[in-house]
């Protein structure tokens, strides 16, 4: 939950953590927001207001209603808005964003230790929904997830090979990762151009090229025609790559990480789903977006693979 507070003299963010609200992981994301301040980055990132009381970037705070502890961090205040991708030729920006973020990344010293395990470590980030829970729910799926019990039965047979093609991935480069980003993470100037990204709550130790997969794999939903999609896979490659020197396997990698990236959100939300924090309709939306997913990269692996090694 997000609050914009004015003073006198300035404007702060004030971030109420829901989804994070654990010390060691909000530490962490602190931990890596005041190295990257040290760093060449050019763009802006969230810079925590540190307290004049205790010397911490965050407040532990009782709700009074529930009674449970919050944790609330004050944010400067960055200017711009999420962009919205009208033309193709603007992924140039994220690819080239994501990678700037990357190099930098790369060169930092966080001296905490990492909450969330990599993306590929699937069976360790989702107690609630395992792998094999996950698979339960396919054969014989819940009476919340009704409105896609079509898709979970397809993905029964489908989701085993994902799970295999992930093996191995842990001898691919690794590095600390942002994890997140897209046109909701990043902020555009009144030109248009990207000037800050944000949210880092899910930064992590990580395989490199998961910066180039999550925002490829969150271009395949959009409401756009093929021909433009494949221009804007094209343009985010390409300014990703301006950046970063990705190996012959991390190239070949990407196919499986960009489902994974899917299914990873699909886990999240079904794990919110039997908390009681989200309602099912908002698993079910993403269980529907996984199988398009995964039917579209059927159907389309062979040409993605020849764009990533032009």
């Amino acid at each position: 939950m997000t609050f914009v507070l004015h003073t006198g003299e300035e404007t702060y963010i004030m971030r109420q953590y829901e989804t994070h609200n654990d010390q060691a992981k909000i530490a962490f994301e602190h931990g890596v927001l005041t190295a990257l301040q040290h760093t060449d980055f050019k763009l802006d990132s969230p810079r925590p207001v540190v307290s004049v009381k205790n010397q911490r970037m965050y407040q532990v705070v009782q709700d009074e209603v529930t009674g449970r502890t919050k944790i609330v961090t004050l944010f400067h205040y960055l200017e711009g808005v999420n962009p919205v991708w009208e033309h193709a030729d603007q992924l140039l920006q994220l690819g080239r964003a994501a990678g700037h973020l990357s190099a930098s990344l790369a060169r930092l010293d966080v001296q905490s230790e990492p909450v969330y395990p990599p993306y590929y470590r699937i069976d360790k980030a989702y107690p609630l929904c395992s792998p094999s829970r996950l698979l339960e729910m396919c054969a014989s799926p819940p009476e919340a997830l009704t409105a896609c019990a079509v898709q979970l039965r397809q993905l029964r047979d489908e989701l085993p090979g994902l799970f295999e093609a992930l093996r191995g991935m842990d001898q691919l480069p690794h590095q600390l990762v942002h994890g997140d980003v897209n046109a909701s993470n990043v902020l555009a100037d009144s030109e248009g151009s990207i000037c800050a990204i944000l949210d880092f709550e899910f930064a992590t130790w990580d395989l490199r090229v998961m910066e180039l997969a999550v925002p490829m794999s969150d271009m395949l939903t959009m409401d756009k025609s093929e021909a433009w999609m494949w221009k804007a896979q094209a343009r985010l490659v390409q300014g990703f790559r301006e950046k970063v020197e990705l190996t012959a396997q991390e190239l070949r990698a990407i196919p499986p990480l960009i489902l994974l990236r899917s299914l990873d959100v699909v886990m999240h939300f079904i794990s919110r789903m039997l908390e009681g924090t989200d309602e099912p309709q908002i698993a079910v939306e993403q269980i529907v977006k996984l199988k398009q997913r995964m039917d579209w990269m059927r159907l389309n692996e062979q040409q993605l693979r020849r764009l990533l090694t032009e």
